[in-house]
């Protein structure tokens, strides 16, 4: 056995100081590999922005949301400067530089521009939840990056309440067909797309049995809908703000669709709200009002 060892046995030798630093040196190497928290944050998405805003913190900017529908940020957010994001690689590598930016909150539609941030010594993180039940748990990692560890554990506590809550007492689970609107083109939501795993957990019987695709959504033509004769159909029209209101038209009065049940039952929605498209801190609210509105369950 080792001399430093040999101190520790028994316990009738003191340890030596050598022993004494190496243990402490082991007991803090965790803590000393934590990476302090960001001070300069830029969160791309209105998730990681409002869940920075529940922490109590703030923002040097977030993402320029599309217009065309209620703004998803948080109302302390409203002054916060708004960076211009464009397909694919997200916002400005020269204005991150200019703002100072030591950490970026992004999301997989932004994932080309990461490389380009990290070579501006900017530290990138994707925390943005793929389902609803990833919501508090991104929500803690979050708070875990932001030294608010105890905060974030409440509020995903209380995430977890709602989403519950929001859940409960399902008495209908009506065929649901969620279709997003591009152009002329529609795509149906499946199971692993965001909007369809909210209407699941608001009770809705997705009819896209069959139908794969890794992006969660799926390419369908009218005699598909037909074919499929869902009892409700939710359509989310998506494209540049100037088309929103045309491709919600033509959606909402779609020829092709008119023989289904949900056509003939007139429950054939258009929902321009971006909070079926991308995560939202108060899912559970999202899960309420398509029940309310849209499945009456």
């Amino acid at each position: 056995m080792p001399p430093a060892s040999r101190a520790l046995v028994g316990g009738c030798r003191r340890p030596t100081a050598a022993v004494v630093a190496a243990v402490c040196l082991t007991l803090l190497a965790p803590a000393m590999l934590q990476a302090k928290p960001p001070k300069r944050v830029v969160a791309l998405t209105p998730f990681s922005a409002n869940t920075m805003a529940s922490l109590g913190l703030r923002p040097i900017a977030v993402g320029q949301a599309p217009s065309g529908g209620p703004s998803l940020y948080h109302p302390n957010l409203a002054s916060t400067r708004r960076l211009p994001l464009s397909h694919p690689a997200g916002p400005n590598l020269e204005q991150l530089s200019s703002l100072r930016t030591d950490f970026v909150f992004t999301t997989d539609a932004w994932s080309r521009g990461t490389a380009g941030m990290k070579r501006l010594k900017i530290r990138v993180g994707n925390r943005e939840p793929k389902t609803v039940a990833d919501v508090p748990r991104q929500t803690q990692r979050i708070a875990k990056i932001m030294g608010k560890r105890s905060t974030g554990k409440r509020l995903a506590a209380a995430q977890r309440r709602a989403i519950a809550q929001a859940s409960k007492n399902i008495k209908r689970r009506p065929k649901v067909l969620m279709v997003l609107g591009v152009g002329s083109t529609t795509y149906a939501f499946l199971p692993n797309s965001w909007g369809g795993d909210v209407v699941r957990r608001a009770g809705g019987a997705l009819i896209t049995g069959g139908l794969k695709a890794s992006t969660g959504y799926a390419r369908i033509s009218d005699e598909f809908v037909v074919a499929r004769n869902p009892d409700v159909i939710i359509a989310v029209p998506h494209g540049n703000p100037s088309d929103i209101d045309r491709i919600a038209r033509n959606l909402g009065k779609r020829p092709g669709w008119r023989s289904t049940k949900a056509a003939r039952n007139k429950r054939v929605y258009v929902s321009t709200s971006n909070t079926l498209l991308q995560p939202i801190v108060g899912v559970a609210s999202t899960i309420t009002s398509v029940r309310r509105s849209y499945l009456r369950n």
